[in-house]
């Protein structure tokens, strides 16, 4: 498995890929790693005995490279270069390589692993980035036209939305080389806490107020994450409730911009930003609301994991996330960019706790059922398999 991020606490994908790789490795596949080396990011042990190869690169203590600048496109190659010489080094070791994300290291590394004789399977994580399969097409002049060629010599795209499947297709690559399955959840770390005792005793340790009710963010602070839309609409929502608290979590380069955002709103007493927070669950069990605003997205992490934790969700009508939401029966859909829609939903489910227990009953029932990492697991079995040719 290449994931460039591999981390149980940062990033989507990188979550993804360790919870995939040992979920794998336990189940007796033989499974190794390789991800960049960066200095940057918390501690942490993998399964014991997984091997994980971290591949030194240019800008080591950076992890976010969501943004289009220079220096991230040149820690990309800079990881692209590097990795291509240890899977020529190890190419006796693998069979398949399972890249989690299909950007600049897949595209570098594509004909090197075909010339090897290796099969290939890409997982496409984000929708209309421009800067995955899926979405080069006529971009960067000629360049994006040259990485969709390179790019059809992978044996199968996996796509986690139906977006991403349709814009696999516009791009030109065969509907037999895609194979659409989902993100998935680990069901002994994310799960309700039902105990209002309990509840009640986690709110003591953080330190939240037990008679405010909790609407929670959870996600990197940056653009596409639209969090300037929430703020407004926590600012609409003070007008009518003043029995509420916002919780940010997570990190960003926004974080100071829309801290002074919520000064000049005048509602800085209502907003917490916590930063990055490694006992998410203990935040997530303790909240009656949960909002996602983004405008771009593949399969939200965040949101599988608040449906997980039994919560209402509310959540732009947008990429995955319509693939995973029925409006108003496990989840509210709301525009992007859309305050007043937002602003409407938080009190619709503030005002009407009948709808909120069903909206919440029904989501921690979606992911229980279809989105728990067993039942997705053996799905990526059975495609190894059928690529590696025994099926």
């Amino acid at each position: 498995m290449v994931s460039p991020l591999y981390h149980p606490e940062l990033g989507g994908v990188g979550r993804q890929a360790v919870a995939l790789a040992e979920y794998l490795y336990n189940l007796g596949v033989k499974v190794s790693v390789m991800c960049r080396d960066i200095k940057s990011i918390p501690e942490w042990n993998p399964a014991l005995g997984l091997q994980v190869t971290k591949i030194k690169t240019f800008g080591s203590t950076r992890h976010d490279l969501e943004a289009k600048s220079i220096r991230n496109v040149l820690i990309s190659l800079s990881f692209s270069f590097n990795l291509m010489r240890m899977l020529i080094r190890y190419r006796n070791n693998y069979d398949i390589v399972h890249f989690h994300g299909a950007s600049l290291p897949l595209i570098f590394n594509v004909l090197p692993l075909k010339f090897i004789k290796k099969k290939i399977i890409a997982k496409v994580a984000g929708a209309k980035m421009d800067r995955e399969a899926g979405s080069f097409k006529g971009k960067y002049i000629c360049i994006g036209d040259i990485f969709i060629r390179i790019l059809k010599n992978v044996d199968i795209f996996v796509a986690v939305s139906s977006e991403i499947r349709d814009d696999l297709i516009k791009d030109g690559f065969n509907t037999g080389k895609i194979f659409k399955t989902t993100n998935f959840i680990l069901p002994d770390i994310f799960y309700p806490e039902r105990n209002a005792g309990k509840r009640r005793e986690i709110k003591k340790k953080l330190n939240v107020d037990n008679n405010k009710t909790i609407i929670t963010f959870s996600g990197r602070i940056v653009p596409l994450k639209r969090i300037d839309i929430l703020l407004k609409a926590i600012h609409e929502v003070l007008k009518t409730r003043n029995d509420i608290q916002l919780i940010i979590l997570g990190e960003g380069e926004l974080r100071e911009k829309l801290q002074r955002m919520t000064a000049e709103l005048g509602i800085a007493e209502y907003v917490f930003f916590k930063g990055f927070i490694s006992n998410i669950l203990d935040y997530l069990q303790i909240t009656d609301i949960f909002v996602f605003t983004s405008d771009k997205e593949g399969m939200p992490n965040s949101l599988l994991e608040a449906m997980a934790c039994r919560l209402p969700v509310i959540a732009t009508e947008i990429g995955g996330v319509v693939d995973l939401i029925e409006n108003r029966e496990n989840g509210l859909l709301i525009k992007p960019g859309d305050v007043t829609g937002l602003k409407d939903a938080i009190l619709n489910l503030l005002e009407n706790i009948q709808l909120s227990e069903k909206i919440a009953e029904n989501a921690f029932l979606t992911i229980r059922d279809r989105y728990y990492i067993d039942k997705v697991a053996n799905k990526y079995i059975l495609l190894y398999k059928k690529v590696f040719g025994e099926l």
